[in-house]
Order: structure tokens, then C-alpha cells, then sequence
């Protein structure tokens, strides 16, 4: 397997000596329920690997695909941006359609374009909006099965308002995010806007900012949901940020809720 994968690395070099390499960025979407999350794993189907492995079989060489968000097992997307490199002379158009092509239903190419090779679609974001769908009535439905978070319980919508409003704004986000103990990162993030709107049986909230921190949209919905059910009392929730500890908010919606809308580069804040 090693030796295949010398001689694949070796013909990569030989295709791309002495040619000009371009980079491309794709905009993704894609339904998360048939996949272990965005990136690729020791065991399990990913996205990216999904993706890659396709890109690979169009342009005969070995790909490196880099994703704009890690979207976790389950998550979906609409604006899902990832960029690759080649030296293959295929306009970005016929590389889509060929990806569309190969691809699975549920993963779809919605555009795809040449971009200035430092571009980084990690790096380069300056925000990112989400969304989380909830399912609210006492009779779950085919429709929005892997889709939305099927709540029985009635919500009050005001209620989760009123939470969520708490969140916007900078913050702390320990207690509201999943960190592990060797993981060096800075718990404050930024939250911009947080919009709900509620139609028939569908919750929507949007939640948008210029960066989040593993489960962090996750853990926020699921808190707003306990205050919005009448188990917490929306209160609490400031000291919850003071206590800086994920005991103090034990809650997590599931995956199948949420969605990866946008990836800003441009025009972020909001003119």
C-alpha cells in the first residue's frame, strides 16, 4: 500500500513539474446524515474524503482538499467552501460538472472558481452564519427525519428568544463549547447576529459570527431549548457564563439540527 502510494506521489511530481498551478474553491452543499462529519478519518465516510477521492479520479493526481469548517457527524451545508490545487488545464466550470457528476446525491458542487493561490478558506473567513432547525409538534415527521431536531414538547418562542439574546455579543464560551484539557485555544468568540423565526411547526435560528468553538452552536440551542420548555429559567444563564465550566451547561441539540449556511469573506460585519 506504501509502495503505491510513493509511485502515485511520484507521477503527481512528474504532472506537475514545470506546469503553472492553479487553485480552485468550491462552494458545497451537502446532507451530513450518511457522513462521520466534514473531515476525513481512520474509519468511516467523510465528506472530504468523499470529495477528494472524485477530484482525484478528474484530474489524475493525489489532492489536498481543505474545508472552511470541520462540520461535525451529521451536520449539513449550504455553503460548505473548500479549496484545492492543480495544474491540469480544466476550466472550473467542467471540473464541477464532472464533480456533480461522480458525487453522491447528497453531496453537490454549487460553484466553482480559480482564486489567488494564498487564498485560505479557513484562515481567510471572517465569519460564518449557521442555522438550526427545530421540528416542534408532538407528532414526529418522514419529512424532516435527519433534518431537524424533532421537539414534542411545545416551545415558547419568545422564551427562546429571550435566551438567545443572551449570547450575542463578546463572550467567554467555555462553558458553552466543548474544549479538551490539552486543547490551547482562546474560549472568547464574537456573536453578531442571532435571528429566530417560527413558522407552523419549524423553529429557525440563525446565528451568525466571526467565529465558534467546537459544539458551540449546539450547546447554545440546546440551552435555549431547556428555557423554551420551561426547565431552566433563562436567568441563570449569565451565571452559567461567570462558572466557565461545561458541567454548568450539560445540554447538546443534535447534529441533525444544524446547518453551515454562509462562509464570509467579504462585507463582514454587515455593512
Amino acid at each position: 500500500m506504501k509502495n503505491k502510494r510513493g509511485i502515485h506521489n511520484l507521477i503527481s511530481k512528474f504532472i506537475t513539474k514545470g506546469k503553472a498551478m492553479k487553485t480552485v474553491k468550491l462552494i458545497l452543499e451537502y446532507d451530513g446524515s450518511n457522513y462521520m462529519g466534514w473531515q476525513i478519518q481512520k474509519h468511516g465516510k467523510t465528506i472530504q474524503g468523499t470529495v477528494k477521492e472524485a477530484l482525484e479520479k478528474i484530474l489524475h493526481h493525489e489532492v489536498t482538499l481543505k474545508g472552511a469548517s470541520r462540520t461535525d457527524a451529521g451536520v449539513h451545508a449550504f455553503g460548505q467552501v473548500a479549496v484545492f490545487k492543480t495544474t491540469r488545464k480544466i476550466s472550473p466550470l467542467k471540473i464541477q460538472k464532472a464533480l456533480n457528476g461522480l458525487l453522491p446525491p447528497d453531496i453537490k458542487v454549487i460553484s466553482a472558481e480559480e482564486v489567488p493561490e494564498t487564498f485560505d478558506p479557513r484562515k481567510n473567513a471572517k465569519g460564518k452564519t449557521y442555522l438550526y432547525r427545530i421540528f416542534n409538534r408532538q407528532v414526529a415527521s418522514p419529512f424532516e427525519y435527519k433534518r431537524a431536531w424533532f421537539m414534542p414538547q411545545k416551545l415558547n418562542v419568545e422564551t427562546l428568544e429571550e435566551s438567545l439574546s443572551f449570547f450575542k455579543g463578546t463572550h467567554d464560551f467555555t462553558t458553552f463549547s466543548k474544549l479538551s484539557k490539552d486543547e490551547n485555544r482562546n474560549p472568547v468568540r464574537t456573536i453578531d447576529e442571532i435571528t429566530v423565526s417560527a413558522k407552523e411547526h419549524t423553529i429557525e435560528i440563525r446565528i451568525t459570527g466571526r467565529s465558534f468553538l467546537r459544539h458551540m452552536i449546539r450547546v447554545i440551542v440546546a440551552t435555549a431549548v431547556e428555557t423554551a420548555r420551561g426547565k431552566l429559567s433563562v436567568s441563570k444563564i449569565p451565571g452559567m457564563f461567570n462558572a466557565k465550566s461545561r458541567t454548568a451547561a450539560p445540554f447538546l441539540a443534535p447534529p441533525e439540527g444544524l446547518y453551515l449556511v454562509k462562509v464570509y469573506y467579504d462585507n463582514y460585519p454587515f455593512p
